[in-house]
């Protein structure tokens, strides 16, 4: 048994126990004066992208060293980027939201004579993108979506001087499908107008053989204020088909962080001759949310399909658009 008096000296200690904490921790965790206007911490999702953009210029560094045989310079900045864009999209048709997510990276290799990129990118599911009348891989979840996502891997060759670039590489699917694509662009930019045209010839494995044309014509109306116009053409051997569309857009500048976009488009398609498909109209709003690197974007559109009679059917898209890369490191 302990005796009252060691009772009392153990209450007493109990009782006088904050007392001695709060004085530990007065003199433990007061900063000094040095420390006391010190920055906040960072945000995680702030380290997150700053994190993510220096190891895409250290891969891109690494990368570039091994092909060339030459050390990068370390003050050396990379322009690789990897852009990352996920979203809802609400339409009439669905009684449940459906999503979407897309990305792409570029690693820019200086040292092969800035000739070679190395492209990772998502598939659409179409070789014609003349075909599609909304987001491209719309699942029933954002998730979904990039579970399901295709993806392919190439090395791409730039000749600046004739306008050529040829990709050559394999689309990760199963079984795995090898491509090669080979494009050429001409254009010429003169006062407020400009102009360009594309070809391109592409083989994969296993979806067979095409080829794409387009030309397209472009005015600045005022230095906020942009128009365009273009017709595209694909032809898809192993499907016998031809895909056509002609675009309309309107660009405008409404100030450093909110753009407004304006597009109409006409969609045909057919064996021998070009038949109507339908017709859509869409304004894109896009706001930069932070900086120059997190874009928010919001799609409202309404496409007309000669299936259903030409009514029209509303659907919204939200999205986020992430950009990653040395370049965005300020």
């Amino acid at each position: 048994m302990m005796s009252n008096k060691g009772q009392k000296a153990v209450t007493f200690l109990i009782a006088c126990w904050p007392l001695f904490a709060f004085s530990e921790a007065s003199v433990v965790d007061t900063p000094p004066e040095s420390t006391k206007h010190e920055k906040p911490e960072t945000p995680w999702w702030l380290d997150s992208h700053e994190s993510l953009s220096k190891t895409i210029g250290d891969w891109s560094k690494s990368i570039d060293s091994f092909l060339s045989g030459k050390k990068s310079q370390s003050e050396q900045r990379s322009d690789s980027y990897l852009k990352i864009r996920f979203g809802s999209v609400l339409s009439e048709e669905e009684s449940k939201r459906s999503g979407f997510f897309e990305f792409q990276a570029k690693l820019k290799l200086p040292n092969t004579q800035d000739r070679l990129r190395l492209i990772i990118e998502s598939e659409r599911d179409s070789l014609a993108p003349e075909s599609l009348k909304g987001e491209s891989a719309q699942q029933n979840s954002v998730v979904n979506s990039a579970l399901k996502s295709n993806v392919s891997a190439a090395v791409r060759y730039i000749k600046e001087d004739i306008g050529l670039d040829v990709d050559t590489g394999i689309r990760v699917d199963f079984p795995l499908d090898p491509f090669i694509r080979l494009r050429l662009k001409q254009g010429q930019v003169q006062d407020r107008f400009e102009w360009w045209q594309r070809q391109e010839a592409f083989a994969y494995y296993s979806k067979g053989i095409g080829a794409r044309y387009g030309v397209g014509l472009g005015y600045v109306i005022s230095p906020k204020l942009n128009f365009s116009s273009d017709f595209g053409v694909t032809w898809l051997d192993k499907e016998g088909m031809f895909y056509a569309r002609e675009n309309f857009a309107f660009q405008h500048q409404v100030n450093d962080k909110n753009r407004l976009g304006y597009q109409l488009s006409f969609l045909q398609s057919g064996e021998h001759s070009f038949e109507p498909d339908s017709f859509l109209y869409n304004v894109q709003y896009e706001r930069l949310l932070y900086k120059d690197w997190l874009v928010g974007q919001v799609k409202p559109q309404f496409t007309h399909e000669a299936d259903n009679d030409y009514d029209g059917t509303f659907s919204l898209t939200l999205s986020l658009a992430i950009l990653l890369g040395p370049q965005y490191l300020h």
